[in-house]
Parts: structure tokens; sequence; C-alpha cells
């Protein structure tokens, strides 16, 4: 359904009015708050055809209306109001990025702290990742017939290795025909773009044995694997509380238990599965099934240290999230962390 443009102008009151009071929202309240110049039997009837056409829903103990996940995806896309950050909360982030000598863990959670008491919401953080290490050669030095030496030598001047024992002997031909195919294959490749599906897919196309390549091959899943390894820092988690939707005492507690394993997967497979992307992107009902278990919304972004060091940014909330009000803070924070470390990039705003 196309929403005429009164549709979209009482949808987007709807969404802001129901952001800020929590409360399912009515034909008066929009009326009274917002000047749309119609009747209250027009915003009746065009509220009626946005809940049928999947916009809003209407819970069974309020006359008022509140938004579907659609409504919310299309407020995001397309009906929200830029939201710009006062002086005082742009202060607030440049104070915290003020401590480039602070070791970095401190840093960050600092960082995480303040992004969490200015949305009000939950903030996470992984920590950087370095982007850098691109393979430059592959060496198979032969021991015993039974036994090798792997090398990886990557750029930076940083070398890899492992003795691999075989269960049977091997010609040494194998290893030198092995090496110029892995060089062939896999010299000038970052590690980063090395996933597993990849790594199996070359795997299949080497006519050697499998006991042979399947050391070798996991070594170099192994290290690209390294590269990806971070953790979480998470602030904000008692923010929940502060949204009704979470007054139910077994919710919040499912809350804080999904947000606090974040080091043992579950938060790190959503962040994972989130697209790369200099602008945040709004993950929210059937993106995740997760989230939408717990009822929740996430909006990731990434942000870059210097020319290499990676990591992503999020913000965890109920679905009626200020989404203004997050994206903007996770851009702002964005354009100003590179600075952390190393110069700041002129061209941020100051």
């Amino acid at each position: 359904m196309e929403l005429s443009e009164r549709k979209e102008k009482i949808l987007r009151a709807i969404v802001d009015d129901y952001i800020m009071s929590a409360e399912p929202v009515g034909s008066a309240y929009i009326l009274e708050n917002h000047e749309l110049g119609v009747s209250s039997a027009t915003v009746r009837n065009e509220m009626a055809a946005l809940e049928e056409a999947g916009y809003l829903e209407k819970p069974h103990t309020s006359s008022g209306r509140v938004p579907s996940v659609l409504g919310y995806r299309t407020y995001v896309n397309s009906l929200m109001k830029e939201y710009s950050l006062t002086l005082n909360e742009m202060a607030h982030i440049r104070n915290a990025l003020a401590h480039q000598y602070m070791e970095f863990d401190k840093a960050l959670s600092s960082i995480s702290e303040i992004v969490s008491f200015l949305t009000n919401y939950t903030a996470v953080f992984t920590t950087p990742v370095s982007s850098k290490y691109n393979i430059r050669q592959i060496k198979l030095i032969s021991v015993d017939p039974q036994s090798f030496v792997m090398i990886v030598v990557l750029n930076e001047g940083v070398v890899k290795n492992r003795t691999m024992r075989v269960k049977k002997p091997y010609e040494a031909e194998v290893l030198d025909k092995l090496s110029n195919y892995l060089n062939n294959k896999f010299a000038g490749i970052n590690l980063n773009a090395l996933t597993d599906d990849i790594l199996d897919e070359e795997k299949a196309l080497v006519p050697v044995e499998s006991y042979i390549l399947d050391m070798i091959f996991d070594f170099i899943s192994e290290l690209a694997k390294d590269t990806e390894d971070y953790n979480i820092v998470c602030s904000g988690t008692t923010n929940i509380f502060n949204h009704p939707e979470f007054n139910d005492i077994n919710k919040t507690k499912d809350f804080l238990n999904f947000v606090r394993s974040g080091n043992s997967g579950e938060i790190k497979e959503i962040l994972k599965k989130a697209s790369s992307n200099a602008e945040p992107s709004v993950i929210m009902g059937d993106d995740n099934p997760l989230l939408k278990e717990h009822g929740l919304s996430m909006v990731v972004s990434d942000y870059s240290l210097g020319n290499d060091l990676k990591g992503k940014m999020a913000i965890v909330g109920p679905t009626r999230m200020d989404y203004a009000k997050v994206i903007s803070t996770l851009n702002y924070m964005s354009q100003h962390i590179k600075g952390l470390i190393g110069e700041t990039d002129e061209n941020t705003d100051k």
C-alpha cells in the first residue's frame, strides 16, 4: 500500500508520540498535538486504514493505536525527521574521546558509557580488530617422512608456524607442489577474506590426501579467525528499567541475561551478520528472530581507528526506540572516534 501524504503525516505523528509516551495514541491526542488541518473523523478513518494495511496495531485494552514493525520500518526509512545533537551532547562525546593516552580498553568503556547515557539505552561496542594482515608467502618444509613445518609469512613482519605430524608417510614433492599451489591461491589475500566456506571450496579442488590437507587448511582458518577475535564492551544495561515495556521482571531478566552473555556468542553473531556500512543499520522484527523474541531492536554502525583498526558499535533497546536520536549519536561518534588514536580527520566537525 502506497501511503498518501496525509497518511504519512499521521503515521509519523503516531510513531513520534508513542516513542515519547509509551502509551497508545488516539485520534484526539493527535489532533491536540499536531496541526494536521483535518477533522477527528478523518484522522480516525486514516488510522483505521493504516491499521488494516499493517502499519498500526490496536492493543485490546485501549482505543489508541501503536506502531507495528512495518510502521516502525516505514518511519525509519522515509518518515523520520533528523535529530540534531545538542551542544551539550556533542561535548559529552568529545570529552569521552579526548583521553587519547588512556589504556584503550578503558577508553572504549568510557565511550560506551557516554553513549548509553546520552541515548538511555544499552550501548554495545566491539573491541577493534585489524584488517591489515595479508598472506605474503606459505612454506611447507619437510622434517621427516611423517612430519613437516608450515610457515605462513604475513605482512607487517608477522610469521606464524606450526609443526604437523601426519598419520602416513608422504612424498616430499607433494609438499613442493602444495606450497606452489597455496602461494598461487592465497599470496596477497587478506586473512579477513578467508571464510570457512571459501577455504572448504579451495580444499575440495586440491588432489592431495585429506589427512594432509585438513591440517593445513585448519591452520589457515585459525589464522583468519584470530584476526576477528574481539570482545564485547557493554554499558547501560540497567537503562532497560526506564522503559515500561520491561516492567515485567521475567522479561527484564531475559534481557539482562541476553546482554550480559554478549561474549558467549549471541550478540557477536548478530553483529557479525549486520551489514558493514558507514551509515547505521536498523535491525528489528523478522530481521533477527532472537531480537524479536526479546522485543528488542538494534541499531548498528561501524567505526574505524586510523586506517586499519575497525569495530562495530550498537544500541540495543525496545522496538519503541528513539531511532532518530540513536542514529544521530552513532553517526557523530563514528565521525569523531577516528581521532582516538593518531590524528583526527581534518574533515570532521570540531
